[in-house]
Protein backbone atom coordinates (compact mmCIF):
# COMPACT_ATOMS: atom_id res chain seq x y z
CA UNK A 1 0.00 0.00 0.00
CA UNK A 2 1.32 3.42 -0.95
CA UNK A 3 1.70 5.98 1.81
CA UNK A 4 0.59 9.23 0.20
CA UNK A 5 1.71 11.26 3.19
CA UNK A 6 2.01 15.00 2.79
CA UNK A 7 4.20 16.90 5.19
CA UNK A 8 4.05 20.68 5.57
CA UNK A 9 6.53 22.98 3.94
CA UNK A 10 8.72 25.08 6.20
CA UNK A 11 9.02 28.25 4.16
CA UNK A 12 12.59 28.93 3.06
CA UNK A 13 13.89 25.44 3.78
CA UNK A 14 15.03 23.15 1.00
CA UNK A 15 14.80 19.62 2.42
CA UNK A 16 16.98 16.94 0.85
CA UNK A 17 15.20 14.71 -1.64
CA UNK A 18 15.99 11.55 -3.53
CA UNK A 19 15.09 11.15 -7.18
CA UNK A 20 12.73 8.27 -7.88
CA UNK A 21 14.16 4.80 -8.26
CA UNK A 22 14.32 3.69 -11.87
CA UNK A 23 11.61 1.12 -11.15
CA UNK A 24 9.00 3.85 -11.73
CA UNK A 25 9.99 4.55 -15.34
CA UNK A 26 10.71 0.88 -15.99
CA UNK A 27 7.22 -0.18 -14.92
CA UNK A 28 5.36 2.83 -16.28
CA UNK A 29 7.39 3.18 -19.53
CA UNK A 30 7.97 6.49 -21.26
CA UNK A 31 4.77 6.07 -23.27
CA UNK A 32 2.86 5.51 -20.04
CA UNK A 33 4.52 8.58 -18.57
CA UNK A 34 3.12 10.77 -21.36
CA UNK A 35 -0.37 9.43 -20.63
CA UNK A 36 0.11 9.90 -16.88
CA UNK A 37 1.16 13.53 -17.25
CA UNK A 38 -1.56 14.29 -19.79
CA UNK A 39 -4.15 12.86 -17.40
CA UNK A 40 -2.54 14.78 -14.54
CA UNK A 41 -2.78 18.13 -16.30
CA UNK A 42 -6.35 17.37 -17.39
CA UNK A 43 -7.17 17.09 -13.68
CA UNK A 44 -5.08 20.14 -12.75
CA UNK A 45 -6.84 22.31 -15.30
CA UNK A 46 -10.17 21.44 -13.60
CA UNK A 47 -8.80 21.94 -10.07
CA UNK A 48 -8.55 24.87 -7.69
CA UNK A 49 -5.12 25.68 -9.17
CA UNK A 50 -6.23 25.75 -12.81
CA UNK A 51 -5.55 29.48 -12.79
CA UNK A 52 -1.83 28.72 -12.36
CA UNK A 53 -1.68 27.02 -15.76
CA UNK A 54 -2.25 28.23 -19.30
CA UNK A 55 -5.89 28.09 -20.34
CA UNK A 56 -5.11 27.94 -24.04
CA UNK A 57 -5.29 24.25 -25.09
CA UNK A 58 -2.22 24.50 -27.35
CA UNK A 59 -0.13 26.12 -24.62
CA UNK A 60 -1.31 23.51 -22.13
CA UNK A 61 -0.25 20.72 -24.52
CA UNK A 62 3.22 22.30 -24.66
CA UNK A 63 3.36 22.36 -20.85
CA UNK A 64 2.33 18.69 -20.73
CA UNK A 65 5.04 17.60 -23.18
CA UNK A 66 7.73 19.80 -21.68
CA UNK A 67 7.08 18.72 -18.10
CA UNK A 68 6.76 15.07 -19.08
CA UNK A 69 10.28 15.20 -20.51
CA UNK A 70 11.52 16.65 -17.23
CA UNK A 71 9.91 13.95 -15.11
CA UNK A 72 11.01 11.15 -17.43
CA UNK A 73 14.59 12.30 -17.09
CA UNK A 74 14.32 12.69 -13.30
CA UNK A 75 13.10 9.08 -13.16
CA UNK A 76 16.09 7.79 -15.13
CA UNK A 77 14.59 7.84 -18.61
CA UNK A 78 15.93 9.51 -21.73
CA UNK A 79 17.60 12.91 -21.22
CA UNK A 80 15.43 14.72 -23.79
CA UNK A 81 14.71 17.54 -21.33
CA UNK A 82 18.39 18.35 -20.69
CA UNK A 83 19.24 17.95 -24.36
CA UNK A 84 16.58 20.52 -25.21
CA UNK A 85 16.94 22.87 -22.24
CA UNK A 86 20.40 22.29 -20.80
CA UNK A 87 20.68 22.31 -17.02
CA UNK A 88 17.69 24.02 -15.50
CA UNK A 89 17.34 25.09 -11.88
CA UNK A 90 13.68 24.31 -11.25
CA UNK A 91 13.52 26.54 -8.18
CA UNK A 92 14.76 29.54 -10.16
CA UNK A 93 12.49 28.62 -13.07
CA UNK A 94 9.48 28.85 -10.76
CA UNK A 95 10.51 32.12 -9.07
CA UNK A 96 8.43 34.10 -11.52
CA UNK A 97 5.34 32.34 -10.20
CA UNK A 98 3.66 32.88 -6.85
CA UNK A 99 3.41 29.37 -5.38
CA UNK A 100 1.83 29.15 -1.94
CA UNK A 101 1.58 25.99 0.17
CA UNK A 102 -2.11 25.72 -0.69
CA UNK A 103 -1.24 25.39 -4.39
CA UNK A 104 1.37 22.74 -3.59
CA UNK A 105 -1.20 20.72 -1.66
CA UNK A 106 -3.72 20.92 -4.49
CA UNK A 107 -1.00 19.94 -7.01
CA UNK A 108 -0.08 16.92 -4.89
CA UNK A 109 -3.76 15.98 -4.61
CA UNK A 110 -4.02 15.96 -8.39
CA UNK A 111 -0.87 13.85 -8.63
CA UNK A 112 -2.23 11.34 -6.11
CA UNK A 113 -5.43 11.08 -8.14
CA UNK A 114 -3.53 9.95 -11.24
CA UNK A 115 -1.03 7.73 -9.42
CA UNK A 116 -3.53 5.66 -7.43
CA UNK A 117 -5.16 3.80 -10.35
CA UNK A 118 -1.89 3.08 -12.19
CA UNK A 119 -1.30 -0.59 -12.88
CA UNK A 120 2.24 -0.60 -11.52
CA UNK A 121 3.69 -1.76 -8.21
CA UNK A 122 3.15 0.13 -5.01
CA UNK A 123 6.95 0.26 -4.69
CA UNK A 124 7.18 2.16 -7.98
CA UNK A 125 4.39 4.55 -7.01
CA UNK A 126 5.94 5.14 -3.59
CA UNK A 127 9.35 6.12 -4.96
CA UNK A 128 7.78 8.69 -7.28
CA UNK A 129 5.43 10.03 -4.60
CA UNK A 130 8.28 10.41 -2.12
CA UNK A 131 10.17 12.49 -4.69
CA UNK A 132 7.32 14.82 -5.69
CA UNK A 133 6.15 15.30 -2.10
CA UNK A 134 9.54 16.55 -0.93
CA UNK A 135 10.73 18.28 -4.11
CA UNK A 136 7.47 20.25 -4.36
CA UNK A 137 8.42 21.98 -1.11
CA UNK A 138 11.33 23.60 -2.93
CA UNK A 139 8.92 25.41 -5.23
CA UNK A 140 6.76 27.02 -2.55
CA UNK A 141 8.01 30.57 -2.69
CA UNK A 142 5.45 32.92 -1.19
CA UNK A 143 1.95 33.61 -0.03
CA UNK A 144 -0.86 33.79 -2.55
CA UNK A 145 -0.41 37.00 -4.55
CA UNK A 146 -1.62 36.19 -8.04
CA UNK A 147 -4.95 34.85 -9.17
CA UNK A 148 -4.34 33.98 -12.82
CA UNK A 149 -1.61 32.45 -14.93
CA UNK A 150 -1.03 35.82 -16.60
CA UNK A 151 -0.65 37.52 -13.19
CA UNK A 152 2.07 35.05 -12.22
CA UNK A 153 4.14 35.21 -15.37
CA UNK A 154 6.31 38.29 -15.68
CA UNK A 155 5.58 39.51 -19.18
Amino acid sequence: MVDYKVTPTVFGQRPPFKTPDKIFIEELTEEGFYKLMSDFYDIVIESDISNFFPQDPEMLEQVKKHNTKFFIEVCGGTPAYSEQMGHVDMVKMHEEFSIPEKARLEWLGCMKEVLEPLDISDEAKQTFWDYVEVFSKHLVNEDQKASTYEDMVKV
